[in-house]
C-alpha cells in the first residue's frame, strides 16, 4: 500500500463515519491521518542539502538528534511550513484539533467534525501529485 492508497483509505474511512453521524472523534482521527498520509506522499522522495529522503521516516531520523529533538509532529510540521506553507495553517488546525478529539474530549460536535473534514480538502486542493 502506498502513502496515497492509505490516505484514500483514511479519507474513505472518515467519509463513512462521517456519513453516519457517529464517531465524529474518529472523523476528526481519520481526517487528519489522511491529511499526513497525503503530506508524506507529497513531499517525499524530498532532497535537501544534497541528500534525498524516500520517506518522513529517513528525514526525521537523519535530522533528529540531541540539538534537535523534535518529534515527529513537531518536525513534520516544521517541514510543511518550510516546503508546503499553504498547507500549514489548515495542518497545524487539524493536528489541533485531533489531539482535542482523541485525548481531551472523545465527544465531537458535528460541526467540529465539518470542520476537520474541510481542513482535509483544504489541504488536498493545494497539493499537486494527487
Amino acid at each position: 500500500m502506498t502513502g496515497k492508497d492509505h490516505a484514500i483509505h483514511n479519507e474513505e474511512t472518515c467519509d463513512f463515519l462521517l456519513s453516519s453521524g457517529k464517531y465524529n472523534d474518529w472523523v476528526v482521527t481519520t481526517a487528519f491521518y489522511s491529511a499526513l498520509h497525503y503530506i508524506c506522499y507529497e513531499l517525499f522522495p524530498l532532497e535537501r542539502n544534497d541528500e534525498i529522503y524516500n520517506n518522513f521516516e529517513a528525514y526525521h531520523r537523519s535530522n533528529y538528534n540531541k540539538e534537535n529533538s523534535d518529534s515527529k509532529h513537531s518536525s513534520i510540521i516544521k517541514l510543511i511550513n518550510t516546503e508546503l506553507p499553504s498547507c500549514n495553517m489548515f495542518y497545524r488546525s487539524l493536528f489541533d484539533q485531533c489531539m482535542k478529539a482523541r485525548y481531551i474530549n472523545y465527544m465531537v460536535s458535528n460541526d467540529f467534525a465539518l470542520k476537520a473534514k474541510r481542513n482535509l480538502d483544504n489541504i488536498k486542493r493545494q497539493l499537486h501529485k494527487i
